[in-house]
Protein backbone atom coordinates (compact mmCIF):
# COMPACT_ATOMS: atom_id res chain seq x y z
CA UNK A 1 0.00 0.00 0.00
CA UNK A 2 3.16 2.25 0.63
CA UNK A 3 3.52 1.93 -2.95
CA UNK A 4 0.62 2.90 -3.91
CA UNK A 5 0.59 5.66 -1.91
CA UNK A 6 3.73 7.01 -3.33
CA UNK A 7 2.41 6.53 -6.76
CA UNK A 8 -0.60 8.15 -6.13
CA UNK A 9 0.94 11.20 -4.38
CA UNK A 10 3.66 11.65 -7.20
CA UNK A 11 1.26 11.29 -10.29
CA UNK A 12 -2.13 12.69 -9.33
CA UNK A 13 -1.66 14.85 -12.08
CA UNK A 14 -1.17 12.63 -14.33
CA UNK A 15 -4.46 10.29 -12.30
CA UNK A 16 -6.67 13.46 -12.77
CA UNK A 17 -5.73 13.97 -16.25
CA UNK A 18 -6.78 10.54 -17.38
CA UNK A 19 -10.18 9.95 -15.62
CA UNK A 20 -10.49 12.98 -16.96
CA UNK A 21 -10.36 12.90 -20.55
CA UNK A 22 -11.42 9.03 -20.28
CA UNK A 23 -14.90 10.45 -19.12
CA UNK A 24 -14.64 13.27 -21.96
CA UNK A 25 -14.88 10.71 -24.45
CA UNK A 26 -16.60 8.33 -22.57
CA UNK A 27 -19.31 11.57 -22.73
CA UNK A 28 -18.65 11.97 -26.66
CA UNK A 29 -19.09 8.61 -27.49
CA UNK A 30 -22.63 8.18 -25.52
CA UNK A 31 -23.99 11.39 -27.01
CA UNK A 32 -23.08 10.17 -30.59
CA UNK A 33 -24.71 6.07 -29.76
CA UNK A 34 -28.36 5.41 -31.21
CA UNK A 35 -30.90 5.69 -28.53
CA UNK A 36 -32.71 1.85 -27.86
CA UNK A 37 -36.48 1.94 -26.59
CA UNK A 38 -37.66 -0.64 -24.69
CA UNK A 39 -41.88 -2.19 -24.84
CA UNK A 40 -42.71 -4.48 -22.92
CA UNK A 41 -45.95 -7.07 -23.36
CA UNK A 42 -47.50 -9.43 -20.58
CA UNK A 43 -48.93 -12.87 -20.75
CA UNK A 44 -51.35 -15.00 -18.39
CA UNK A 45 -50.84 -18.64 -18.57
CA UNK A 46 -53.87 -20.60 -17.13
CA UNK A 47 -57.49 -19.63 -16.53
CA UNK A 48 -58.00 -16.21 -14.35
CA UNK A 49 -59.55 -18.07 -11.71
CA UNK A 50 -59.07 -22.45 -10.85
CA UNK A 51 -58.81 -24.94 -8.51
CA UNK A 52 -55.39 -24.94 -7.05
CA UNK A 53 -53.82 -28.14 -9.48
CA UNK A 54 -55.10 -26.43 -12.16
CA UNK A 55 -53.39 -23.04 -11.29
CA UNK A 56 -49.93 -25.29 -9.99
CA UNK A 57 -50.03 -26.48 -13.46
CA UNK A 58 -50.88 -23.50 -15.19
CA UNK A 59 -47.49 -21.93 -12.90
CA UNK A 60 -45.24 -24.89 -14.19
CA UNK A 61 -46.22 -24.45 -17.86
CA UNK A 62 -45.37 -20.41 -17.41
CA UNK A 63 -41.82 -21.68 -16.92
CA UNK A 64 -41.96 -23.93 -19.72
CA UNK A 65 -43.20 -21.05 -22.33
CA UNK A 66 -40.58 -18.63 -20.81
CA UNK A 67 -37.92 -21.39 -21.87
CA UNK A 68 -39.47 -21.95 -25.36
CA UNK A 69 -39.96 -18.14 -26.07
CA UNK A 70 -35.94 -17.90 -26.73
CA UNK A 71 -35.97 -20.87 -29.18
CA UNK A 72 -34.97 -20.38 -32.76
CA UNK A 73 -38.41 -21.64 -34.32
CA UNK A 74 -40.05 -18.96 -31.92
CA UNK A 75 -38.30 -16.03 -32.97
CA UNK A 76 -37.83 -17.25 -36.46
CA UNK A 77 -42.16 -16.91 -36.63
CA UNK A 78 -41.28 -13.37 -34.61
CA UNK A 79 -39.29 -12.29 -36.70
CA UNK A 80 -41.45 -13.04 -40.09
CA UNK A 81 -44.26 -11.45 -38.20
CA UNK A 82 -42.71 -8.12 -37.84
CA UNK A 83 -40.89 -8.56 -40.82
CA UNK A 84 -37.09 -8.70 -40.35
CA UNK A 85 -34.55 -11.55 -40.87
CA UNK A 86 -33.55 -12.07 -37.02
CA UNK A 87 -35.07 -10.81 -33.82
CA UNK A 88 -32.97 -12.80 -31.46
CA UNK A 89 -30.54 -9.79 -30.71
CA UNK A 90 -33.56 -7.43 -30.11
CA UNK A 91 -35.26 -9.73 -27.28
CA UNK A 92 -34.45 -7.86 -23.95
CA UNK A 93 -35.70 -10.50 -21.52
CA UNK A 94 -38.33 -12.91 -20.89
CA UNK A 95 -39.26 -13.63 -17.20
CA UNK A 96 -41.57 -15.77 -15.87
CA UNK A 97 -43.71 -16.45 -12.20
CA UNK A 98 -45.01 -19.65 -11.15
CA UNK A 99 -46.93 -17.70 -8.68
CA UNK A 100 -48.18 -14.91 -10.75
CA UNK A 101 -48.27 -17.41 -14.26
CA UNK A 102 -47.39 -13.88 -15.70
CA UNK A 103 -44.62 -13.81 -18.25
CA UNK A 104 -43.05 -10.68 -18.86
CA UNK A 105 -41.57 -9.83 -22.45
CA UNK A 106 -39.04 -6.93 -22.81
CA UNK A 107 -37.85 -6.09 -26.86
CA UNK A 108 -35.41 -3.35 -27.64
CA UNK A 109 -34.47 -1.55 -30.75
CA UNK A 110 -33.87 1.88 -31.91
CA UNK A 111 -37.26 2.74 -33.13
CA UNK A 112 -39.92 2.73 -30.16
CA UNK A 113 -42.87 1.31 -32.62
CA UNK A 114 -40.98 -1.57 -33.53
CA UNK A 115 -39.98 -2.46 -30.10
CA UNK A 116 -43.38 -2.52 -29.59
CA UNK A 117 -44.42 -4.88 -32.42
CA UNK A 118 -41.21 -7.30 -31.25
CA UNK A 119 -42.86 -7.69 -28.28
CA UNK A 120 -46.50 -8.29 -29.36
CA UNK A 121 -45.45 -10.36 -31.88
CA UNK A 122 -43.70 -12.36 -29.32
CA UNK A 123 -46.51 -12.92 -27.05
CA UNK A 124 -48.99 -13.66 -30.06
CA UNK A 125 -46.72 -16.79 -31.50
CA UNK A 126 -46.59 -17.70 -27.67
CA UNK A 127 -50.60 -17.45 -27.48
CA UNK A 128 -51.04 -19.09 -30.70
CA UNK A 129 -48.34 -22.00 -29.56
CA UNK A 130 -50.51 -22.67 -26.65
CA UNK A 131 -54.28 -22.61 -27.93
CA UNK A 132 -54.06 -26.40 -28.81
CA UNK A 133 -52.93 -27.34 -25.75
CA UNK A 134 -55.01 -27.98 -22.30
CA UNK A 135 -56.64 -25.73 -20.62
CA UNK A 136 -54.10 -24.81 -17.85
CA UNK A 137 -51.45 -24.12 -20.77
CA UNK A 138 -52.98 -21.62 -22.54
CA UNK A 139 -52.51 -18.23 -22.98
CA UNK A 140 -53.81 -14.64 -23.15
CA UNK A 141 -52.04 -11.07 -23.66
CA UNK A 142 -53.45 -9.09 -20.25
CA UNK A 143 -51.23 -6.51 -21.19
CA UNK A 144 -49.75 -5.42 -24.97
CA UNK A 145 -46.49 -3.69 -25.65
CA UNK A 146 -47.09 0.51 -26.69
CA UNK A 147 -44.38 2.28 -28.10
CA UNK A 148 -42.25 3.63 -24.97
CA UNK A 149 -42.00 7.64 -25.38
CA UNK A 150 -38.23 7.86 -23.50
CA UNK A 151 -35.05 5.76 -24.21
CA UNK A 152 -33.92 3.83 -21.72
CA UNK A 153 -30.03 3.67 -23.30
CA UNK A 154 -27.79 4.73 -23.70
CA UNK A 155 -26.94 5.68 -20.04
CA UNK A 156 -24.50 8.67 -20.47
CA UNK A 157 -24.27 9.00 -16.57
CA UNK A 158 -22.90 5.10 -16.48
CA UNK A 159 -20.47 5.69 -19.27
CA UNK A 160 -18.87 8.50 -18.34
CA UNK A 161 -18.52 6.28 -15.05
CA UNK A 162 -16.96 3.38 -16.81
CA UNK A 163 -14.62 5.51 -18.86
CA UNK A 164 -13.40 7.71 -16.20
CA UNK A 165 -12.35 4.91 -14.39
CA UNK A 166 -10.94 3.04 -16.89
CA UNK A 167 -8.61 6.15 -17.29
CA UNK A 168 -7.99 6.24 -14.02
CA UNK A 169 -6.93 2.31 -13.84
CA UNK A 170 -4.84 2.89 -17.51
CA UNK A 171 -2.97 5.94 -16.07
CA UNK A 172 -2.11 4.77 -12.69
CA UNK A 173 -0.74 1.53 -15.01
CA UNK A 174 1.24 4.35 -16.96
CA UNK A 175 2.15 5.91 -13.78
CA UNK A 176 3.64 2.65 -12.49
CA UNK A 177 5.43 1.66 -15.12
CA UNK A 178 7.31 4.99 -15.36
CA UNK A 179 8.10 5.06 -11.43
CA UNK A 180 9.34 1.40 -12.19
CA UNK A 181 11.53 2.60 -14.98
CA UNK A 182 12.89 5.78 -13.59
CA UNK A 183 16.32 5.52 -12.33
CA UNK A 184 16.05 8.08 -9.23
CA UNK A 185 15.49 8.42 -5.60
CA UNK A 186 11.89 8.87 -5.49
CA UNK A 187 10.33 8.00 -1.99
CA UNK A 188 12.18 6.71 1.29
CA UNK A 189 11.19 3.17 -0.59
CA UNK A 190 14.11 4.05 -2.84
CA UNK A 191 16.43 5.07 -0.18
CA UNK A 192 15.82 2.34 1.92
CA UNK A 193 17.25 -0.15 -0.61
CA UNK A 194 20.91 1.42 0.40
CA UNK A 195 20.56 2.59 4.14
CA UNK A 196 18.53 3.30 7.07
CA UNK A 197 16.39 6.32 6.40
CA UNK A 198 16.56 9.15 8.92
CA UNK A 199 13.69 10.91 6.80
CA UNK A 200 12.65 13.14 4.32
CA UNK A 201 13.22 17.06 4.50
CA UNK A 202 12.58 17.81 0.86
CA UNK A 203 9.17 19.98 0.94
CA UNK A 204 8.23 21.48 -2.30
CA UNK A 205 10.50 23.08 -5.08
CA UNK A 206 9.03 26.87 -4.38
CA UNK A 207 9.96 26.33 -0.88
CA UNK A 208 13.72 25.24 -1.58
CA UNK A 209 13.82 28.32 -3.48
CA UNK A 210 12.24 31.20 -1.43
CA UNK A 211 13.06 29.81 2.19
CA UNK A 212 16.55 27.10 1.97
CA UNK A 213 17.59 28.15 5.86
CA UNK A 214 13.94 26.96 6.99
CA UNK A 215 14.76 26.60 10.30
CA UNK A 216 15.59 30.32 10.65
CA UNK A 217 12.94 31.79 8.71
CA UNK A 218 10.38 29.93 9.25
CA UNK A 219 10.96 28.21 12.65
CA UNK A 220 7.67 27.05 13.29
CA UNK A 221 6.90 25.21 9.49
CA UNK A 222 6.78 21.71 9.31
CA UNK A 223 9.96 21.62 7.12
CA UNK A 224 11.56 23.20 9.90
CA UNK A 225 10.23 20.58 12.38
CA UNK A 226 11.28 18.01 9.77
CA UNK A 227 14.65 19.32 10.24
CA UNK A 228 14.72 19.09 13.86
CA UNK A 229 13.46 15.85 14.05
CA UNK A 230 16.67 14.77 11.92
CA UNK A 231 19.02 16.73 13.93
CA UNK A 232 17.57 14.94 17.04
CA UNK A 233 18.21 11.72 15.27
CA UNK A 234 22.01 12.20 14.29
CA UNK A 235 22.35 13.42 17.64
CA UNK A 236 20.90 9.90 19.22
CA UNK A 237 22.57 8.01 16.68
CA UNK A 238 26.19 8.23 18.64
CA UNK A 239 24.83 6.53 21.84
CA UNK A 240 25.86 7.92 25.33
CA UNK A 241 28.69 9.68 24.03
CA UNK A 242 28.29 13.20 22.54
CA UNK A 243 28.62 13.79 18.78
CA UNK A 244 31.38 16.18 17.77
CA UNK A 245 31.90 15.44 14.11
CA UNK A 246 29.40 14.60 11.53
CA UNK A 247 30.19 14.51 7.22
CA UNK A 248 27.02 15.20 4.90
CA UNK A 249 27.59 13.68 1.66
CA UNK A 250 26.00 14.96 -1.41
CA UNK A 251 25.75 11.83 -3.51
CA UNK A 252 24.16 13.68 -6.74
CA UNK A 253 26.49 16.19 -6.88
CA UNK A 254 24.14 19.09 -6.63
CA UNK A 255 23.57 21.61 -3.59
CA UNK A 256 21.09 19.39 -1.67
CA UNK A 257 24.08 18.93 0.54
CA UNK A 258 24.40 22.71 1.64
CA UNK A 259 20.94 23.11 2.29
CA UNK A 260 20.77 20.43 5.05
CA UNK A 261 23.65 20.90 6.43
CA UNK A 262 23.17 24.99 6.83
CA UNK A 263 19.56 23.52 8.36
CA UNK A 264 21.26 20.56 10.52
CA UNK A 265 23.48 23.35 11.54
CA UNK A 266 20.85 25.85 12.50
CA UNK A 267 19.03 22.98 14.38
CA UNK A 268 21.59 22.31 16.74
CA UNK A 269 22.64 26.21 17.12
CA UNK A 270 19.69 26.75 18.50
CA UNK A 271 19.94 24.48 22.01
CA UNK A 272 22.93 26.45 22.49
CA UNK A 273 25.44 23.86 20.63
CA UNK A 274 28.71 26.03 18.79
CA UNK A 275 29.14 24.72 15.63
CA UNK A 276 31.71 25.10 13.04
CA UNK A 277 31.16 24.15 9.28
CA UNK A 278 33.69 22.68 7.01
CA UNK A 279 32.15 23.50 3.58
CA UNK A 280 34.62 20.82 1.66
CA UNK A 281 32.22 20.96 -0.98
CA UNK A 282 33.67 23.28 -3.75
CA UNK A 283 30.43 24.24 -5.62
CA UNK A 284 29.68 26.81 -2.91
CA UNK A 285 26.18 26.11 -2.57
CA UNK A 286 26.44 26.45 1.42
CA UNK A 287 27.33 30.44 1.47
CA UNK A 288 23.91 30.81 -0.99
CA UNK A 289 21.49 29.28 1.59
CA UNK A 290 23.00 31.49 4.11
CA UNK A 291 22.79 34.55 2.28
CA UNK A 292 19.60 33.60 0.67
CA UNK A 293 19.47 36.18 -1.83
CA UNK A 294 20.48 38.79 0.46
CA UNK A 295 23.86 40.89 1.09
CA UNK A 296 26.64 39.07 1.74
CA UNK A 297 27.69 41.63 3.80
CA UNK A 298 24.05 41.96 5.90
CA UNK A 299 24.46 37.95 6.56
CA UNK A 300 28.55 36.71 6.20
CA UNK A 301 31.06 38.54 7.84
CA UNK A 302 34.46 38.07 6.71
CA UNK A 303 37.10 37.23 9.17
CA UNK A 304 40.71 36.44 9.45
CA UNK A 305 42.01 33.25 7.57
CA UNK A 306 42.92 30.28 9.60
CA UNK A 307 45.64 28.02 9.49
CA UNK A 308 45.50 24.37 11.01
CA UNK A 309 48.59 23.18 9.82
CA UNK A 310 49.26 23.14 6.26
CA UNK A 311 45.96 24.05 5.67
CA UNK A 312 44.93 27.67 5.25
CA UNK A 313 40.85 28.39 5.32
CA UNK A 314 39.33 31.11 4.98
CA UNK A 315 36.86 31.53 7.85
CA UNK A 316 33.35 33.72 7.73
CA UNK A 317 30.78 34.17 10.82
CA UNK A 318 27.24 33.84 10.34
CA UNK A 319 24.88 35.86 12.00
CA UNK A 320 21.78 34.77 11.89
CA UNK A 321 22.20 31.72 12.73
CA UNK A 322 25.89 31.92 14.65
CA UNK A 323 28.14 29.72 13.11
CA UNK A 324 31.11 29.69 11.70
CA UNK A 325 32.10 28.13 8.09
CA UNK A 326 35.41 27.64 7.09
CA UNK A 327 36.47 27.09 3.41
CA UNK A 328 39.48 25.03 2.53
CA UNK A 329 41.65 27.20 0.30
CA UNK A 330 42.83 24.58 -2.48
CA UNK A 331 46.93 23.13 -2.82
CA UNK A 332 49.13 21.45 -4.63
CA UNK A 333 48.52 18.17 -2.37
CA UNK A 334 45.35 16.73 -1.38
CA UNK A 335 44.38 16.64 2.43
CA UNK A 336 45.38 13.22 4.32
CA UNK A 337 43.63 11.52 6.71
CA UNK A 338 46.44 13.47 9.20
CA UNK A 339 45.52 16.52 8.04
CA UNK A 340 41.71 16.17 8.47
CA UNK A 341 42.19 14.37 11.91
CA UNK A 342 44.08 17.34 13.06
CA UNK A 343 41.34 19.76 11.64
CA UNK A 344 38.54 18.73 13.54
CA UNK A 345 40.39 18.01 17.11
CA UNK A 346 41.75 21.22 17.05
CA UNK A 347 38.37 22.79 15.93
CA UNK A 348 36.74 21.04 18.90
CA UNK A 349 38.85 22.98 20.85
CA UNK A 350 36.76 25.85 20.81
CA UNK A 351 33.49 23.96 19.36
CA UNK A 352 31.02 21.30 19.74
CA UNK A 353 30.45 20.27 16.94
CA UNK A 354 32.39 20.32 13.44
CA UNK A 355 30.36 20.19 10.59
CA UNK A 356 31.55 18.96 7.19
CA UNK A 357 29.96 18.97 3.59
CA UNK A 358 31.27 16.79 1.20
CA UNK A 359 31.00 16.00 -2.61
CA UNK A 360 30.12 12.47 -4.00
CA UNK A 361 33.56 10.35 -3.17
CA UNK A 362 33.69 9.20 -6.77
CA UNK A 363 34.18 12.45 -7.69
CA UNK A 364 36.05 14.22 -4.90
CA UNK A 365 38.34 11.70 -3.18
CA UNK A 366 39.04 14.39 -0.18
CA UNK A 367 35.31 12.93 0.74
CA UNK A 368 36.81 9.47 1.60
CA UNK A 369 39.47 11.79 3.71
CA UNK A 370 36.91 13.51 5.92
CA UNK A 371 34.46 10.22 6.17
CA UNK A 372 37.38 8.59 8.00
CA UNK A 373 38.42 11.30 10.08
CA UNK A 374 34.76 12.16 10.86
CA UNK A 375 32.83 10.43 14.18
CA UNK A 376 29.90 9.80 11.85
CA UNK A 377 28.46 10.30 8.11
CA UNK A 378 24.87 10.80 6.65
CA UNK A 379 24.47 10.60 2.88
CA UNK A 380 22.03 13.19 1.54
CA UNK A 381 19.88 12.13 -1.66
CA UNK A 382 18.08 14.51 -4.08
CA UNK A 383 14.65 13.48 -4.62
CA UNK A 384 14.23 13.21 -8.40
CA UNK A 385 17.23 13.86 -8.91
CA UNK A 386 19.48 11.36 -7.43
CA UNK A 387 20.25 8.15 -9.74
CA UNK A 388 20.68 4.56 -8.14
CA UNK A 389 24.00 4.26 -9.95
CA UNK A 390 25.21 7.00 -8.19
CA UNK A 391 24.31 5.93 -5.00
CA UNK A 392 25.93 2.46 -5.00
CA UNK A 393 29.62 4.20 -5.60
CA UNK A 394 28.97 6.66 -2.77
CA UNK A 395 28.02 3.64 -0.53
CA UNK A 396 30.27 1.80 -1.69
CA UNK A 397 33.50 3.98 -1.57
CA UNK A 398 32.52 5.23 2.38
CA UNK A 399 32.40 1.61 2.88
CA UNK A 400 36.23 1.71 1.48
CA UNK A 401 36.95 4.29 3.84
CA UNK A 402 35.23 2.16 7.03
CA UNK A 403 33.05 5.54 7.68
CA UNK A 404 30.29 5.19 10.65
CA UNK A 405 27.22 5.59 7.82
CA UNK A 406 24.18 5.92 10.35
CA UNK A 407 21.74 6.66 7.24
CA UNK A 408 20.70 8.02 4.72
CA UNK A 409 17.85 11.75 4.04
CA UNK A 410 15.96 12.40 1.25
CA UNK A 411 16.28 16.11 0.31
Amino acid sequence: MTGVYTIIKRWWWLLVIGAVVAAFMGYLVANRLPDTYEARAQLLVGPLSADKDTLDAAGAQARTYAALATTAPILDSTAERVGLTSVRSKIGSVNASDVTRLIAITARDGDSVRAAAIANALAGVLVAKAASGPPEGRMSIVERATPPDNPVGPSTALIVILTAVVGLLGAFGIAALVDSMTNVMRSEDDLAAFAPVLGSVNGSPAWRRSKPLVVEDDPDSPAAASYRVLTTKIELSNGEGPLRSLLLVDAHGGHSSARVAANVAAGFAEDGTRVVIIDGDEREGLMGVFTRGAESSDVVQRARPLRIGKLMFDRFRIRRPRLIVLRPRRTAEPIDLEQATETIEHLLAGADLVLVTAGPPDQAPETLIWARAAQTTVVVAEQDHTKREQMTPTFEGLRIADANVIGAVLS
